[in-house]
């Protein structure tokens, strides 16, 4: 097993500011044997490093978050047994705002609350989740739908893939929507990718307090959906996939010639958003054909972001008209030369 304990730092003087009370806790590599005897301990001394380093700049930028006021302080050093590590956390407040931390109800020992927001330590949720870690782990990584405010300190999210809402600490979700605190925790977790590593458990005098599983790692990558570009226009399409049930996905469309269109060489998926004309597909109202002859004007918005490659989205916002004989404009276009 790999080991790097966190340490716990008695209080000092400075003339400016004040260091409060600190937790300690440990966190452990669990190595696979291998099969062998003895247990092999060892680990990637670039696996450990981006760990802990990822494990200090979590807790500097949850800090931040929190925007309490204070500072904090890490640092890592050896120790004598093998395969551990002291980390010295501090944490800084100035006169006035050790009173504002007071008069908030925050706990003066605000690493406290960071390692506990992270979810490095146990916190007690009551329905509601209270860590970082805890809401990866629920959402799996994934992008929030919607979100609104139902309490002073909470809010109700929709994660993509998952159709019941998620109540969250307002905390926990900043740092859930905060690029930084995304990537360092994805760095505190990647010595799960080596196959030897079988999970990484934080404890607290003795107690596990959580414990991340290597097939949990995917969890907590992060992948930017940024939009880089999104616009609006009307344009004609070739239907190549419909939905006769009127649902708005399973539509598929094409900017090619019909015989592309079918050969579905070019088409890409839509989704359509005009409810009087879905339901006008299901009752029949309107009859389209689904073998890429049927064109299709509408007005469209398209959508660019960065996810792990760059990813193109359609939304059909109104459908003005469809038309399911091109070869009629075809005949026009003949009928012209003679």
């Amino acid at each position: 097993m790999r080991k790097c304990k966190l340490k716990k730092v008695d209080t000092v003087d400075d003339s400016n500011l004040k260091r409060s009370r600190l937790v300690e806790f440990t966190v452990k590599y669990e190595i696979k044997n291998n099969g062998n005897d003895i247990e092999l301990h060892e680990i990637d001394a670039n696996e450990l490093a981006t760990s802990l380093l990822g494990i200090s700049n979590l807790l500097e930028e949850a800090n931040s978050v929190l925007d309490v006021g204070s500072k904090l302080s890490i640092k890592v050093r050896g120790s004598f047994k093998p395969g551990s590590f002291i980390v010295d956390i501090a944490s800084f407040y100035s006169t006035n705002i050790i009173q504002t931390v007071f008069n908030s109800g925050y706990e003066i020992g605000v690493i406290a609350s960071v390692v506990g927001i992270v979810g490095f330590v146990h916190s007690a949720g009551n329905g509601i989740v209270n860590t970082l870690i805890w809401f990866c782990r629920l959402t799996k990584g994934k992008k929030i739908l919607t979100k609104k405010p139902v309490g002073n300190d909470t809010s109700e999210v929709y994660v993509e893939g998952c159709n019941s809402p998620i109540i969250v600490n307002n905390l926990v979700l900043n740092l859930y929507e905060d690029k930084r605190s995304r990537q360092e925790l994805e760095k505190t977790v990647s010595p799960l990718n080596n196959e030897k590593i079988l999970d990484i458990t934080f404890i607290v005098d003795g107690k596990e307090q959580e414990k991340i599983l290597r097939e949990e790692r995917d969890y907590f990558s992060y992948i930017s959906n940024e939009t880089i570009e999104e616009s609006e226009d009307i344009s004609s399409f070739y239907i190549t996939q419909a939905n006769f049930d009127g649902k708005n996905i399973g539509w598929r469309f094409s900017f090619g010639d019909s015989s592309i269109s079918q050969n579905k060489s070019s088409d890409f998926p839509v989704k359509i958003l005009d409810e009087k004309f879905l339901k006008n597909v299901s009752t029949k109202k309107e009859i389209i054909s689904n073998d890429g002859t049927a064109i299709i004007k509408a007005r469209y918005k398209r959508t660019t972001h960065i996810s792990e490659k760059l990813v193109t989205n359609w939304e059909i916002l109104e459908v003005l008209g469809t038309v399911d004989s091109p070869k009629k404009y075809v005949k026009l276009e003949l009928d012209d030369f003679n």
